[in-house]
């Protein structure tokens, strides 16, 4: 029995670390995407300052300020380079003096130039760590700047050491747990039925009785651990549906977002409204149990009723978008955006 015991605990670590898995890896690719915009963000909120400075520079012919300028920018965090061209391509300043009065001939720089707007793509190189952005000035002129986004990633990839960790930490506990649990109410129970059973041989009515007492309590406590693998199994195929949609959606700019399983229940959830979800709900309660408003109850099951089709409702200021999400004719789970 005790073997067996050890065995449960160890299946249900598998399913557990199974599950967290695809949730840790939407997690840290979205910390990541976050971590690179703030990058972006606060080299062209420095680069903004600047700007008038290098047209100015431009007006009047003036070399100097230009120099000053353009070795400035090279200085601002997270800008690995910097250099003013033309309109013929021609650099015509540059944080390095040995690129001075060279020609960019990629198309990349040629369709910035024209576009005359400021824009931010992939370097010619196509390196993942680097960025361009270009800036139009007067003059026909364009400011390129080459951001760095490799030590977002390495902070991202920090992150994403974190997430495991915790997970781990988080798995492991919940089957020590389990398995002390197990030990308290089969193990413990199975010893002491056989135990008396051993006592009492001279009396086969009372050993007849307890042999199914035993069968009983085997047969009642295998279903609801078989019923509690299905329902994992089941979270852990949902899980995996759901991100996958979840990830072709932003969810930066909602007030609330709600993911749901099968079963209706929250698997992650966050609501900044204060009026959709009650303060101190729990991940994994029903969203009968959960919701503060009763329209939201209403739109879920219309869109449980039209797997795959986005229904939209409005209630005082908000928005509520619901998809029921759908594999294999079975729906797996519910996604609620809320703006």
């Amino acid at each position: 029995m005790k073997k067996n015991i050890i065995f449960l605990s160890f299946f249900s670590l598998i399913i557990i670390c199974g599950t967290f898995y695809p949730l840790i890896e939407f997690l840290s690719k979205d910390k990541a995407k976050d971590l690179e915009i703030m990058a972006v963000e606060k080299a062209k909120s420095a680069l903004k300052v600047i700007v008038p400075s290098f047209n100015k520079a431009l007006e009047n012919s003036d070399d100097i300020n230009l120099l000053i300028n353009i070795e400035s920018v090279a200085k601002i965090e997270n800008i690995a380079t910097c250099f003013i061209l033309d309109k013929n391509g021609k650099v015509i300043i540059h944080n390095n003096i040995s690129e001075w009065n060279t020609e960019r001939t990629s198309g990349i720089y040629n369709r910035a130039i024209e576009q005359k707007t400021q824009s931010l793509q992939q370097t010619p190189n196509n390196n993942k760590d680097f960025l361009l952005f270009s800036e139009p000035l007067i003059s026909d002129c364009t400011l390129f700047c080459i951001f760095s986004v490799k030590e977002a990633k390495e902070t991202s990839r920090n992150w994403k050491i974190k997430y495991y960790t915790a997970a781990s930490s988080a798995a492991l506990l919940i089957v020590i747990i389990l398995y002390f649990l197990s030990k308290l109410f089969i193990l413990l129970p199975f010893n002491r039925i056989k135990k008396s059973l051993e006592n009492n041989k001279s009396n086969e009515n009372i050993k007849e009785n307890k042999y199914d007492e035993i069968t009983d309590i085997f047969i009642a406590e295998k279903e609801k651990i078989t019923k509690k693998i299905e329902i994992l199994e089941e979270d852990r195929e949902s899980l995996s549906k759901i991100i996958e949609y979840s990830q072709e959606t932003s969810i930066k700019d909602s007030s609330a977002f709600i993911i749901l399983n099968s079963l209706n229940r929250v698997v992650y959830a966050y609501d900044n409204t204060g009026t959709i979800l009650k303060k101190d709900f729990e991940k994994g309660g029903h969203i009968l149990e959960i919701s503060e408003n009763p329209n939201l109850v209403k739109i879920i099951s219309k869109a449980n009723e039209n797997p795959g089709k986005e229904i939209n409702e409005s209630f005082e200021s908000y928005t509520i978008t619901a998809v029921s999400i759908s594999a294999d004719g079975k729906t797996v789970g519910t996604i609620i955006k809320i703006k």
